[in-house]
């Protein structure tokens, strides 16, 4: 994969006023200082909370405003009602069986979608924003004549491929029309990995030179330096952090743990982000945790878990190679291009039990493999930061000239 640093960034076709880019004029041309949009949806699993303090720290000569979509249409309920109706209409009345199933499908709607597009233009249209910047693609955000941005872990046609989880059902292809428009509209696409870069190229037909893969940072961080010691390896101490247990794999990860305690007795399993109700010796269960709690445990484990199902992207384990943790896991999605089978953890197929115990057995029973593992981790993991995700969408923004090129992600 070409790594668009290297590429000529959007900017550089807008240098001089009139210059069109992506059917828009560069109407900011020769400014000293721009103003920039940043639409999200929702919380996005802290990551908005993450990104809007990076692009402000990597953009200094940019004026960024908020504006949480989801968060707006929800308080306006006869609005809503509107779309849950529209909802009903595209999908049918199996909409109304479950709350999952209406969730979803509400959010993934034509009727969602056109209301979101015209409340942001009639709200924004004439603001002069020089670009707008919007994480997931759940909508667009593009203003008439104002580059825009999307940065998104995921893409409807990806969730045809996998397993429904939820029994929600797969998106109407009246949505997947709509979809393909943020993208059709977007001046730069930006996935967080390759698998979900080659599902635009190749099931969206959007052009190479307008999506990149530009990985993600690290919500939990290292509070104080990373024990990189034998000893920390020979407690062989497993963590697990994940919400959903199902969608993680939590029932493959308590199987697989009872099969390593046949052969590694001492090794122990903390799960934490959900509260399965798992009576086996060894295991600590917490539940739901402040996300300034995390670090402390990260610190104590041995190896990092999480044998997903379905997983879009998977920021958990560039949290664990933060703190230098080898990473067991599975192919699904894009972990494979995060953990380096063999050098920074090891994988197996999804719900392989003993695939997964046998991989778990291959981290912890030598200690010095743990060591080794969780070293290359941490050495691979420098490169995941938010900070470095805010160069990489920069580097297209007008503006960019005179900022530092964005460094190449090694996939």
């Amino acid at each position: 994969m070409q790594d668009f640093a290297s590429a000529t960034p959007a900017a550089a076709h807008m240098a001089e006023p009139g210059n069109q880019s992506g059917g828009y004029t560069n109407a900011a041309a020769g400014k000293n200082r721009y103003k920039a949009l940043f639409v999200t949806a929702g919380d996005f699993s802290h990551i908005n909370a993450q990104m809007l303090p990076a692009l402000r720290s990597q953009c200094p000569n940019v004026d960024f405003e908020t504006f949480n979509a989801t968060e707006f249409m929800r308080s306006q309920q006869g609005t809503m009602m509107l779309c849950g109706l529209g909802a009903l209409q595209e999908y049918g009345l199996s909409t109304l069986s479950s709350k999952a199933k209406l969730r979803y499908r509400l959010f993934r709607a034509r009727s969602y979608f056109d209301r979101v597009g015209r409340m942001l233009r009639r709200r924004f249209g004439d603001a002069g924003f020089d670009f707008t910047v919007q994480t997931q693609s759940m909508f667009s955000a593009a203003l008439p004549g104002v580059p825009n941005y999307v940065y998104t872990d995921h893409v409807a046609r990806a969730r045809l491929a996998d397993e429904d989880q939820e029994g929600t059902g797969h998106p109407s292809s009246v949505w997947l029309d709509r979809e393909r428009s943020i993208y059709d509209d977007a001046d730069h696409v930006f996935t967080f990995g390759p698998k979900i870069r080659d599902f635009l190229l190749n099931d969206y037909g959007i052009a190479d030179s307008k999506v990149s893969a530009i990985g993600a940072g690290a919500s939990a961080r290292p509070d104080c330096p990373v024990d990189i010691s034998l000893a920390r390896s020979e407690r062989r101490n497993i963590l697990f952090v994940g919400v959903d247990w199902e969608r993680k794999g939590g029932p493959e990860m308590i199987e697989a743990f009872k099969e390593l305690r046949t052969h590694l007795p001492d090794a122990t399993l903390t799960i934490i982000g959900c509260s399965p109700d798992v009576q086996v010796e060894g295991v600590d269960v917490l539940g739901r945790l402040p996300l300034s709690e995390l670090p402390d445990y990260f610190h104590k484990a041995s190896c990092f878990c999480m044998p997903s199902r379905v997983e879009p992207f998977g920021i958990v384990f560039l949290e664990a190679m933060q703190f230098g943790l080898p990473v067991v896991s599975t192919t699904a999605g894009d972990i494979g291009a995060i953990v380096q089978d063999g050098r920074t953890g090891r994988l197996c197929a999804p719900r392989d039990a003993a695939g997964l115990a046998q991989a778990l057995r291959d981290v912890l029973e030598v200690p010095e493999t743990c060591k080794q593992m969780g070293l290359a981790g941490l050495e691979r993991g420098r490169q995941f930061t938010w900070e470095a995700v805010a160069r990489r969408i920069a580097s297209h923004a007008p503006g960019a000239y005179g900022r530092p090129a964005a460094e190449a992600l090694q996939w």
